[in-house]
């Protein structure tokens, strides 16, 4: 140990055993960055597709039923074998389009399938003047599935035509 002045200095050099701080945060961002992707890569969208398809058949749902009340006459959405439902009105299919539609008909994602209270098939879902569905006597509700996984349900009331 050498004295210069009043101070002392060592010749013995720091304990240099542990990582600096710069190393520390860098391998925190490598982790996170590599985390990050690894999950991206393992989630599937057949979650997103489904929830995707149920707020879109909401939204045209509530479109037909705006226009029954608007127009004074039988609107609504036919469900087509569970791959792709139609605009209907009076019973038949509209001549105008489904909002952010080609067509009045709106076919599913792939691997996408509705089923209309537990009933597959072809199913019509009619509204009148006040908004309600016509000739129901029980909740209707309407399950979609991307290849029979991810349920995800939308139901319309009775009585007042809410759809959640």
């Amino acid at each position: 140990m050498k004295k210069i002045g009043k101070y002392q200095i060592s010749n013995v050099s720091s304990n240099s055993n542990g990582f600096t701080m710069i190393e520390i945060i860098s391998v925190l961002v490598i982790i996170g960055i590599l985390s990050a992707v690894a999950v991206s890569k393992m989630t599937s969208n057949d979650a997103y597709d489904v929830v995707m398809e149920t707020e879109t058949l909401k939204a045209h749902l509530r479109y037909s039923q705006i226009r029954a009340m608007a127009n004074n006459q039988s609107w609504g959405i036919k469900i087509n074998g569970g791959n792709s439902y139609t605009l209907q009105k009076n019973g038949s299919t509209a001549s105008v389009n489904l909002p952010n539609e080609d067509s009045a008909t709106h076919s599913f994602a792939s691997g996408v399938s509705a089923t209309v209270s537990a009933t597959p098939g072809t199913k019509t879902i009619t509204f009148d003047d006040l908004g309600s569905p016509v000739s129901v006597n029980s909740d209707i509700v309407i399950t979609l599935r991307k290849q029979g996984k991810n349920p995800h349900t939308l139901t319309i009331t009775q009585k007042t035509g809410f759809i959640y």
